[in-house]
């Protein structure tokens, strides 16, 4: 199959494509499971390009006032905002991978498991409102019976661990999406109908493979192993017992073996690409294109990799043109416009197409003019 016919495939699916636009945040947010979120704008940029109206406080009403959204860290290790439906899922299937530091730091200082687990009542009386990390370690801090050289990084690591766990929550307080004031809540109080734990890892890791490669494949092993955190195995053996749901698909100049679901497959087979000349600007980390690495070239240009790329793997903001990176934007908080670099030079009419996709964002991300829109 030809690659460009891939891609915009998926962009389609990912509500990139001009037209494929949509107007419900958690839709957007599990069609790429869970929206990128280790720095605070990438979840608020991502979704500049993906929903037909948009201000960034529609994500922030989402997360802390209809709470249809939690933000939890996943694949990676890194935070994401995650719809409900999912959140078992990528909560569970991570799980390990994610407390496997705090055992580590336990178990180096003699502290039982069972210890540790005595401060889970303690810490449900004490965060009966959402409180700020200092405040729940200092508490921590004056009945750990530790060595009083580690007792404050002990703190930290049992804060941590019944956030991983999941008893705890994240909650961003402050009032501009552009900063972070960040609390912690219990997680059963601040989201009353919400399970993390309904699956074991072994089956969330099944379904996580599953709901990968129906909204990124064709992917390969590799891809799912880097952007899950978790390696080749899960997937590995989710193909083994699962070959009658996948097609193994091969792409033109490429000596890999990409997997896709066979119900996806017929519908990419029969896809037609659009009759139009596009441009769109991505997020900084954005989610669709962070789901690869093995194949991330599929979006860029050889000569042009380590510009879109940085040095640890992280994908800059981009400007894209029919579904390739032609260049890179930066936001500017001082003055809230976008910088545009080109990786070349470019034609007069995407230009003003890209700038007019500039001065949207812009209008969008201003604070000032938010204020405005909502009467305030």
């Amino acid at each position: 199959m030809k690659l460009d016919v891939i891609n915009e495939y998926i962009f389609a699916k990912h509500n990139i494509l001009p037209g494929a636009q949509v107007d419900n945040i958690s839709e957007v947010a599990n069609n790429h499971l869970g929206l990128h979120s280790a720095r605070i704008m990438t979840p608020y940029t991502t979704l500049c390009s993906r929903l037909t109206e948009y201000t960034p406080e529609m994500l922030t009403s989402k997360l802390y006032e209809k709470k249809e959204l939690i933000k939890l860290r996943c694949m990676r290790t890194t935070l994401h905002m995650v719809p409900h439906d999912i959140a078992c899922i990528l909560h569970m299937a991570t799980l390990r991978l994610r407390i496997a530091e705090c055992h580590l730091f336990f178990t180096r200082n003699n502290l039982s498991n069972e210890y540790i687990d005595d401060f889970r009542h303690i810490i449900k009386e004490s965060v009966n409102t959402p409180k700020k990390s200092t405040e729940i370690e200092t508490m921590l801090t004056h009945i750990l019976s530790v060595n009083s050289d580690i007792k404050s990084v002990c703190a930290k690591k049992v804060l941590k661990y019944f956030w991983e766990l999941g008893d705890l929550c994240y909650v961003n307080v402050a009032n501009n999406w552009e900063n972070e004031d960040r609390r912690y809540a219990l997680t059963e109080k601040y989201y009353p109908n919400l399970k993390l734990d309904g699956l074991t890892a072994e089956e969330a890791q099944d379904l996580l493979v599953y709901s990968y490669i129906k909204r990124f494949g064709p992917a390969t092993v590799k891809d799912f192993a880097w952007w899950s955190g978790l390696g080749a195995k899960p997937m590995v053996s989710y193909i083994a017992k699962n070959k009658n749901l996948l097609t193994l698909v091969h792409i033109d100049g490429y000596n890999m073996e990409f997997y896709i679901l066979t119900e996806e497959y017929d519908k990419l087979s029969t896809y037609n690409c659009i009759d139009c000349d596009w441009v769109t600007l991505l997020a900084f980390e954005d989610p669709s294109i962070k789901g690869y690495y093995e194949s991330r070239f599929r979006y860029v240009a050889g000569n042009y990799y380590n510009e879109f790329f940085n040095q640890i793997g992280e994908v800059r903001a981009g400007i894209m043109h029919n579904g390739k990176a032609i260049g890179v934007w930066t936001w500017d908080k001082k003055t809230k416009k976008i910088c545009i670099k080109y990786f070349s030079k470019v034609e007069n009419l995407i230009q003003r197409k890209v700038n007019d996709l500039k001065e949207k964002y812009e209008y969008i991300l201003c604070p000032t003019q938010q204020y405005d829109l909502f009467g305030l």
